[in-house]
């Protein structure tokens, strides 16, 4: 009689700054967060022609310093500003929006992204 091996595939994304979707094949994998960021493919994986995707949300703190390089169109002198009042088009290409600067442009940019290395295990 043969004994039979359960195995499982596990994709390790190395290390992430700071949060990630896997979805492999179409199939939402879930969201890695923290250490060890892995996450059970075991389901989707296919014996050839995988597809991958691994999304990273960069963080709001990267997002606000590059924003302190384009014109400032927010709160001035504790008054909203005429684009929200109206609820018109915003005039810049900011994408954020806060009522008090915490960064300027010259503030280092924070870690943020898939670090790698991604690999796949095969756990028996």
């Amino acid at each position: 009689m043969m004994a039979t091996t359960t195995r499982s595939i596990v994709l390790a994304a190395g290390t992430v700054r700071n949060l990630a979707r896997v979805r492999l094949n179409g199939r939402d994998m879930g969201v890695v967060w923290t250490a060890p960021w892995e996450v059970a493919i075991t389901g989707a994986v296919k014996p050839k022609g995988n597809q991958l995707e691994i999304e990273v949300a960069n963080l709001w703190i990267n997002r606000l310093i590059g924003d302190e390089r384009l014109p400032d169109d927010g709160v001035q002198k504790g008054r909203w500003p005429e684009w929200v009042l109206k609820g018109t088009p915003r005039p810049s290409q900011r994408l954020t929006f806060t009522t008090h600067r915490f960064y300027s442009k010259d503030d280092p940019l924070q870690p943020s992204g898939l670090m790698g290395p991604v690999t796949i295990w095969v756990v028996r």
